[in-house]
């Protein structure tokens, strides 16, 4: 588990970090400050894993706030507005930078820094923000049957249908390399579960339609289904 305290003056975009945070499994939302000067008591009193912190807040400024935490100090991730801080909180040993607006897969970002990268929760963290009827669902990896650019957007083919998705089929194929995701095409990633024939079309059948295999990918992709 890890215990995160938010130090974010606006209450608004206080409200909107808890509730992205508290949204992944294995992280407890352990305090939640108004001020530089409220958050160091926070972080005396829980001893947090990782400090959510703004840059401009009236009286004790993120940048001096992390200056003022004893060591052993908890992961610092920095949730700002100003895109110039980022040398100064990074030279004082920040191990994130996020600008607003902030995003499920930038918190989640932010999180995989502070723990190592085998990290069992890894996984469990990991969620597909796909876009339905003006909502945003959170689908695991094994929700998701294929990614596929389209015309710039990213679509992630599922049992309800072909959604946008937020992030690059790139970013994705980063993320999403542990979750039995390949590259078929160059504009396409399935997760090989999903996979329910290869046609002598050198096509690749799932749930929500046929996807083509290139030429330069065919031979892994015939490896990896052991055929």
């Amino acid at each position: 588990m890890i215990r995160v305290v938010v130090v974010e003056d606006e209450p608004l975009a206080r409200e909107h970090l808890v509730e992205l945070l508290s949204e992944l499994p294995g992280v407890a939302v352990v305090g939640a400050a108004e001020n530089g000067r409220v958050g160091l008591a926070a972080i005396a009193e829980h001893r947090p894993d990782a400090v959510f912190l703004d840059i401009e807040m009236p009286g004790i400024k993120g940048t001096e706030l992390m200056h003022l935490l004893p060591e052993p100090r908890p992961g610092l991730v920095f949730v700002t507005a100003y895109p110039q801080h980022a040398i100064e909180a990074f030279a004082g040993g920040a191990v994130h930078y996020l600008l607003k607006p902030i995003s499920r897969i930038a918190v989640a970002q932010a999180l995989s820094r502070i723990r190592p990268k085998d990290e069992p929760l890894q996984k469990e963290w990991l969620r597909l923000p796909v876009r339905k009827k003006g909502t945003t669902r959170l689908l695991r990896p094994e929700e998701v049957d294929a990614l596929v650019a389209d015309l710039g957007d990213c679509m992630a083919w599922t049992a309800e249908g072909r959604l946008p998705v937020d992030g690059t089929l790139l970013h994705w194929e980063e993320r999403l390399s542990d979750h039995g995701f390949l590259r078929v095409h160059r504009n396409a990633l399935v997760r090989l579960e999903a996979v329910r024939e290869l046609t002598a079309e050198d096509e690749l059948i799932l749930g929500g339609g046929r996807l083509s295999i290139s030429r330069r990918r065919m031979e892994e992709v015939r490896r990896v289904l052991g055929l």
